[in-house]
């Protein structure tokens, strides 16, 4: 990852929920029970991936681990895209609590993953 360049990685809330304390943030926990950060290089392809990857099943699984306070803006599809520098993600990522990130996921197994220490 270079430092001069944002990333964005998707918010589950609109920005009036980030400001009243109901935003969090989406991440993947995968089959091995790691958690992974999605991070895309433009906001269009982070936009792309969440209106294929985010039926109602999906958001009312991710519901069930989802604070009480945090399901509306999740079961509404209101999201909000963050720009984030490198240091940004770092940040995001510890607060997560990330094992890699995936950058600009795409279908399939090949991914451009980045396991975090």
């Amino acid at each position: 990852m270079q430092d001069d360049v944002l990333y964005h990685v998707i918010g589950l809330g609109g920005r009036e929920d980030w400001e009243a304390g109901r935003g969090s943030l989406y991440w993947i926990l995968d089959r091995n029970g790691e958690h992974a950060l999605p991070v895309f290089t433009t906001p269009e392809g982070a936009r792309s991936y969440w209106t294929a990857n985010s039926g109602v099943r999906e958001r009312l699984e991710m519901a069930d681990t989802t604070p009480m306070t945090h399901q509306g803006p999740l079961l509404e599809n209101r999201i909000i895209l963050l720009p984030l520098d490198e240091r940004g993600v770092a940040l995001v990522a510890e607060r997560v609590g990330a094992d890699y990130l995936i950058r600009d996921p795409r279908p399939g197994s090949e991914q451009e993953i980045l396991r975090l220490e």
